[in-house]
């Protein structure tokens, strides 16, 4: 993955939010999406998907714009679930190196989520859903812990500072193939002002709903179904009751640095109908092949 230069704290922010709106759709792609359902295939003809760069990193995000949450610190991250260790800035395995979403997108439909997800899902009549992929690093020390940072998602209006704390229930099913389906229980995520760094003066807190350690991870992908709650109540199956957002997606963690540039590479200047077709033969074909490699498929 490329380095940042040495550029301030300030003028790395500085630079996000003067690209801020650059390689996220146009007004007539947001149009096109439906809170929930995704983005509307037909409106993505003959579009590019243009990077947003900042600091040498690429993103790309569709459909999805980016959380104000560790923003000011150089973080990239779309309002989607994401999974990284409780410090996201430590234990990285070189020095100037940070998590990076080369590709956060919106699908269109749920046509290649998990059965199981779904009826999870269909049992309980919550809607709408938001569905997705991602593409994440994790830059770590490999016995690192990933945990699941679901606020990305679940506060979507959080701004990058902030005065006392925010509270939500999540509550999440991971799917790995050959596996079987992990329930990770109803936990208070929550948000945090910070008086001890003033790059991220918003904090994440909590270090519970752990995933895995970095080396089990890299170059695997895992479906996960989050929901959010402002309640913690639990249904007679344990699960949240009051359901007032849902997150469904793939995410796929990406291995080391030749795999990032080789993705990079496969989705450089493809439309954003032909990335979707990708994305749906990427997710064909790790349901059969024992190893993901996500530049040759995408």
């Amino acid at each position: 993955m490329p380095s940042s230069n040495n550029k301030s704290c300030k003028e790395k922010n500085d630079d996000a939010l003067s690209d801020h709106n650059e390689g996220y759709p146009n007004a007539d792609l947001i149009n096109a999406i439906s809170p929930g359902t995704g983005v509307n295939p037909e409106s993505l003809v003959d579009t590019t998907l243009i990077p947003q760069i900042i600091d040498g990193y690429e993103t790309r995000f569709l459909g999805v714009l980016q959380s104000e949450l560790y923003k000011p610190a150089g973080m990239i991250l779309p309002k989607l679930p994401i999974y990284h260790p409780y410090h996201p800035f430590k234990n990285v395995t070189h020095g100037d190196n940070i998590l990076q979403v080369p590709l956060a997108i919106i699908l269109p439909n749920t046509d290649q989520v998990p059965r199981q997800l779904l009826e999870h899902i269909a049992k309980r009549n919550i809607a709408p859903l938001t569905p997705y992929f991602i593409a994440q690093t994790l830059p770590y020390e490999s016995e690192t812990e990933v945990i699941c940072r679901y606020q990305y998602a679940l506060f979507p209006e959080a701004k990058c500072e902030m005065k006392g704390q925010q509270s939500m229930w999540a509550q999440s099913i991971i799917y790995e193939r050959d596996k079987e389906f992990a329930h990770l229980p109803a936990t208070a995520v929550k948000i945090c002002e910070s008086d001890k760094d003033a790059v991220s003066p918003t904090i994440l807190c909590g270090d519970s709903m752990k995933l895995d350690t970095v080396v089990n991870l890299g170059g695997k992908g895992i479906w996960s179904l989050v929901v959010g709650s402002k309640s913690g109540a639990l249904d007679e199956d344990g699960f949240l009751s009051e359901i007032t957002q849902v997150f469904v997606g793939f995410t796929f963690f990406i291995p080391d640095d030749h795999a990032y540039e080789k993705f990079l590479l496969s989705i450089r200047n493809k439309s954003p109908t032909d990335v979707m077709s990708r994305i749906s033969s990427f997710l064909e074909d790790i349901t059969t092949s024992t190893d993901i490699d996500a530049g040759e498929t995408m």
